[in-house]
């Protein structure tokens, strides 16, 4: 998803442009928002899902522990996972091993398309239509270029901070949390406990979601 600035009120002819792997909304802010997130999981994520039980990492955004946003995952069967404050850089997969080269592909193609146009008269009358179409199809060729030739990066960036390890506690050898040695979960489903729903919950983060912006 990519979170244009604006309202998008005079995009329908620029949509059919979009590359079609890509998600586009639009906010005054260019920011994710309680309403945009609730939107996000109801018509994007829980219909892939298809009702399986699923793990869902968070950081600590307010639009990501609303009350709305935290009865929707339940009655579809989702358990969040909130990464506490101050631990994104630990396990945070994203963050950990695959932001910076995503990022760095998506800067490459960009700058291929730019300098591309720069050598067309083309480039002189370029809108904001034509940054955002830009946009969009640098980000979704980053996207599944990324997946196809970096798609043991991924895998491995999950399974070290055991977000895809089984449940048991047989896979635990392989968690590699940074400045962490021998640890060891074990099977986490034989005691649960309870949960204090009254806990208070830091949102220390919440101002350090990145965003692509467009042009108003």
């Amino acid at each position: 998803m990519i979170i244009f600035h604006g309202t998008g009120q005079r995009v329908e002819s620029e949509k059919l442009q979009y590359h079609a792997g890509v998600i586009v909304e639009f906010n005054p802010t260019a920011y994710m928002n309680d309403g945009l997130f609730e939107r996000y999981i109801t018509n994007y994520l829980i219909p892939v899902l298809g009702g399986w039980p699923t793990l869902f990492v968070l950081n600590l955004m307010g639009s990501h522990k609303t009350p709305t946003v935290l009865d929707i995952l339940r009655k579809n069967n989702i358990t969040p996972s909130l990464i506490p404050g101050g631990c994104t850089s630990l396990v945070q997969p994203l963050d950990i091993s695959v932001n910076k080269p995503f990022k760095d592909l998506i800067r490459d193609l960009t700058d291929e398309c730019i300098f591309e146009l720069e050598s067309t008269e083309e480039f002189e009358r370029w809108t904001v239509r034509n940054r955002h179409i830009m946009t969009t199809h640098c980000v979704g060729d980053a996207f599944y270029k990324f997946h196809s030739e970096k798609a043991s990066i991924i895998c491995t960036s999950f399974r070290k901070v055991g977000l895809s390890l089984l449940v048991d506690g047989s896979l635990d050898g392989e968690l590699d949390i940074k400045g962490f040695t021998g640890l060891e979960i074990g099977n986490w489903q034989q005691d649960l406990g309870s949960v204090d729903d009254s806990a208070d919950v830091r949102s220390e983060e919440d101002h350090e979601v990145e965003f692509v912006s467009g042009f108003e």
